[in-house]
């Protein structure tokens, strides 16, 4: 095998992306020695960004961070560690490399050395473990691992025959090289009907539950495979992943946010007061369908902008480990500040000084707003000037409706750091202009402006404890998961 399978994509004169060092040779070492570390250093000459993720095939090997943004032309530096203690003999390992360049999706990366047992004897793991005697009932397990991974070995040959005679089951293991490309693509194939993230390896699956690296399977295993004896159906991975149940239920926070952020009513009377204007410009009810339907598209692209460039920002600071660590309890500590303003909000509320509020839109950008409504409602083209408006109420807006916002995107990169966050945006995003289109649609069946402000005022006081509840609850979330 060559020495680095990443260097197949070339473009001009040279390779697209280049790695420092092309592989890790760390030569020989004691069985007892201590973790060994390897700066490695991905470089590009592509003309775009991309992420470059590294998944490591066996435990005994880590690296830190598992993903970073890697500029156009610029690089990023990953901390591999290996550690020999249960290796004896010729090392040849292998880390995958996953980039979201078209011209590069995956690659190898070989990691290689000699280990010596103390005293130089050799302590080989027994490849002559219990075989599973076939019978009724087996049990079918498919395993996904990398030739050379030791502890992959132990489990086949050790582990998994004590679960059986434990457990007094047939276990059938149908073991895949996943550095042969067509299994790899085969597990990619499974990843997707699942709708789960390649997490790590080895992995494996049993009964519809899919078990991503040896923590996950040393910890859901034994429960997954009693419950598939005793004839329960699985259809979500077991503890230890953070796919499948887990992960689709962290939508509802995103929804929930997208909601509450929609009706705060820093956004709301804006809707409000910009119905009044079109009244009063004497618009009628088809022009203001119109209006609404161009003003809330508007409005959705500018957001779904905003938020896109935001989880950008988010990604490329997580990409450095002490960074990431600090970002996750400032957001703990921002939602729990936020939850406490909104709760002061309420209480300013109830005792009739809603004027006063901490959490709302600046009065110059009030001021600001409500100018642009005013010129644009008696534009003559009217869609054009819509969607114009929609864009600027979006950007003046962000100083208030950005302390959910804001947060949201911090949390949803937490729980979806790959692609699959976009779709979580998309999610918050219709959120936020339901409410929009569901005012302009009132609005065009004849609902007054007054109404929907006394509307507002009247529930003023349950938005914000609903939006208190919201940031408590995502502090809480960002916490345990």
């Amino acid at each position: 095998m060559t020495v680095l399978l990443l260097l197949l994509a070339l473009l001009g004169n040279g390779p697209l992306v280049q790695v420092e060092p092309p592989d890790w040779n760390f030569g020989t070492v004691e069985a007892g020695s201590a973790v060994l570390e390897q700066e490695l250093v991905v470089r590009s000459r592509a003309t775009q960004a991309a992420t470059v993720s590294l998944i490591s095939t066996c435990e005994c090997l880590t690296v830190e961070p598992d993903s970073r943004e890697l500029p156009a032309g610029g690089s990023a530096s990953f901390r591999l560690r290996y550690d020999p203690r249960e290796d004896r003999g010729a090392v040849e390992k292998y880390l995958i490399l996953r980039t979201t360049l078209p011209e590069l999706a995956k690659a190898l990366y070989r990691v290689h050395g000699f280990v010596s047992s103390p005293g130089g004897s050799s302590a080989r793991e027994a490849s002559a473990g219990a075989e599973s005697a076939p019978g009724a009932g087996v049990l079918a397990l498919d395993f996904y691992y990398a030739p050379g991974c030791r502890s992959c070995l132990r489990f086949l040959h050790r582990t998994l025959p004590a679960l059986e005679r434990r457990l007094g089951l047939s276990l059938e293991v149908r073991e895949h090289n996943i550095l042969d490309p067509q299994v790899y693509e085969d597990y990619q194939q499974l990843l997707a009907a699942r709708g789960e993230e390649e997490r790590a390896f080895p992995a494996l699956a049993v009964g519809g539950v899919l078990l991503q690296g040896e923590k996950a399977i040393r910890s859901g295993l034994e429960g997954t495979l009693r419950r598939l004896a005793a004839g329960e159906n699985e259809t979500q991975p077991a503890p230890g992943g953070r796919g499948g149940l887990a992960a689709e239920l962290a939508a509802l926070p995103v929804l929930a946010a997208g909601l509450l952020d929609g009706v705060n009513p820093c956004a709301f009377t804006t809707l409000v007061f910009l119905l009044s204007a079109l009244a009063v410009a004497g618009r009628s009810r088809r022009e203001i369908l119109s209006v609404g339907l161009c003003f809330s598209v508007a409005v959705f692209a500018t957001y779904l902008g905003i938020g896109m460039g935001l989880l950008q920002a988010v990604r490329l600071a997580a990409g450095f480990p002490l960074v990431a660590a600090g970002l996750r309890w400032a957001l703990v500590a921002a939602l729990i500040v936020l939850a406490g303003l909104s709760l002061y909000d309420y209480a300013l509320v109830r005792a009739g000084r809603s004027r006063e509020m901490l959490l709302q839109l600046p009065r110059a950008f009030k001021e600001r707003i409500h100018r642009d409504i005013r010129s644009r409602v008696r534009a003559s083209a009217l869609a054009a000037s819509s969607l114009a408006l929609g864009f600027l109420v979006a950007v003046f807006e962000l100083a208030c409706t950005g302390q959910v916002y804001l947060p949201t995107l911090v949390y949803l990169y937490r729980v979806r750091p790959q692609a699959g966050s976009l779709a979580w945006l998309l999610l918050y995003n219709l959120g936020f202009i339901l409410p929009l289109l569901a005012v302009f649609a009132l609005a065009y069946w004849g609902v007054a402006s007054k109404r929907l402000a006394s509307w507002v005022q009247r529930s003023l006081g349950a938005v914000k404890i609903a939006l208190a509840v919201l940031f408590f609850g995502l502090a809480a979330l960002t916490i345990f998961t």
